[in-house]
């Protein structure tokens, strides 16, 4: 086999690859005598059909198919001959058979663009300092209580009060708009909490289950109206079911329902201490956000746009998977248009870039995994396919999914150097407070 490299650009290479023609002609004698042994044509016996016969027949496809096992074998050992490392799936662009019979191809590879390495050691980074309060355990702790409410039906007839839970059947139509058009809208509301509109719940509160009523609302700033004309809502509403929400009282009870917890103060100290690991690894995340701002600024380059469409394929995947996980059967083509492809460009492209640094910083410093850590690896991917480690080593062991977790672990090494060399630039300008670690802990 021989290997030549065209330069087309600093991101691209045209990899030409020659099988032999002695080599081919073997593979292909053997498709003749394969299919010469087993198809039947009308007039000849088994096993002895003419090749020019057969040629006539199926010579186009024996060509296709021996052209596709060829470049199938020898494209890897091509990459390896000639070290290129592509970023996506290359694209064969030529194949033919040439005068001598041998087989020559063409393939368009997508590279990492030369760049220089700028120093990665002594990054200027501020660090978070913020400690767990008690007004956040405070905050956690309504929050479970919250979450462990009781929805009860009212006894007694009363009308509707701030903090109940009702079932509202609902229409509403822009003013202007015919009334008729609106559809209606089942929606369970916590009077109070204001999701439907700023001042929706207040019309709710004082009635009874059964009741119907309208009222009409202005535009909330910053949705369309403006303080001269805002723009109004006609609201429809039936108030079909009424509960009252009890929330459990903060007490030792409460804490044994939640675990392991023999008395509230146990579990403030569990509360305490998730939240303190929360905060760690925020500013852990913080810090490497910087690391990346600082690479990404001292290393420009442009990156294949290729290579950053299939970061942007993974992304979407991504997002895809949140909603399966969550049991919602979604359409992938309503993810995949223009607008929100381009809205996942911009961090694609930053994603490719960083990997790429990162990539970069591991040979030069020389970074691998011991073998130690490669077996770890692999009893990772074990448990994930359930299968022995000897199944995964034998049928995962070059496979995407392994060479993807590879790189991740060697990123995180080079992530774990840049740390160790860093310069402190004092604290971060703020804080995250209680609300946002609330809000990160409803997210995970």
């Amino acid at each position: 086999m021989n290997v030549s490299v065209e330069d087309l650009s600093p991101s691209q290479k045209r990899l030409h690859v020659e099988i032999p023609a002695k080599k081919v002609q073997q593979a292909i004698d053997k498709r003749y005598r394969d299919l010469s042994a087993n198809v039947r044509i009308k007039g000849f016996r088994p096993g002895k059909v003419p090749r020019n016969i057969l040629k006539s027949y199926y010579g186009k496809s024996i060509e296709h198919e021996v052209t596709a096992q060829f470049i199938e074998e020898s494209f890897p050992q091509a990459l390896r001959e000639s070290d290129i490392k592509p970023l996506v799936e290359a694209e064969v662009d030529e194949s033919k058979f040439d005068e001598s019979g041998a087989l020559v191809y063409a393939a368009i590879v997508e590279v990492c663009p030369p760049f220089d390495l700028a120093d990665y050691r002594g990054l200027p980074v501020q660090r978070s300092e913020a400690a767990v309060t008690d007004e956040m355990v405070q905050a956690e702790l309504e929050r479970l209580r919250e979450q462990h409410a009781e929805l009860k039906a009212i006894e007694l007839e009363r009308g509707v009060r701030y903090g109940d839970v009702v079932v509202i059947e609902y229409r509403s139509w822009p003013e202007g708009a015919e009334a008729a058009s609106a559809q209606a809208s089942e929606q369970m509301v916590e009077v109070g909490k204001n999701k439907l509109h700023p001042d929706f719940d207040e019309h709710l509160v004082g009635h009874f289950s059964g009741d119907t009523l309208s009222f009409v609302l202005d535009q909330p700033e910053g949705e369309g109206s403006s303080s001269e004309s805002p723009l109004q809502t006609h609201y429809e509403v039936t108030i079909r079911e009424v509960k009252e929400k009890t929330v459990p009282e903060a007490n030792d009870e409460f804490a044994q329902t939640m675990g392991s917890f023999e008395t509230l103060e146990d579990l403030r100290k569990e509360i305490s201490s998730q939240l303190r690991q929360r905060l760690d690894e925020q500013g852990r995340g913080e810090v490497r956000r910087q690391i990346g701002d600082h690479l990404l600024e001292r290393m420009p380059f442009e990156v294949p746009a290729k290579a950053v469409e299939k970061e942007v394929e993974q992304q979407l995947r991504a997002f895809q998977y949140q909603f399966q996980s969550q049991g919602l059967k979604v359409d992938p083509d309503m993810f995949d248009t223009p607008e929100i492809r381009g809205e996942y460009r911009p961090q694609a492209e930053r994603n490719v870039r960083l990997s790429l640094i990162l990539s970069r910083i591991a040979e030069e410093e020389g970074l691998r995994l011991t073998d130690e850590e490669v077996d770890q690896l692999y009893q990772q991917v074990a448990r994930m396919t359930r299968m022995t480690i000897e199944e995964v080593k034998e049928k995962y062991a070059d496979s995407p999914l392994v060479e993807q977790a590879k790189e991740n672990q060697i990123k995180e090494k080079v992530f774990g150097l840049i740390e160790e060399h860093l310069a402190d630039s004092g604290p971060a300008p703020e804080a995250q407070g209680a609300d946002e670690v609330s809000e990160t802990a409803e997210q995970e």
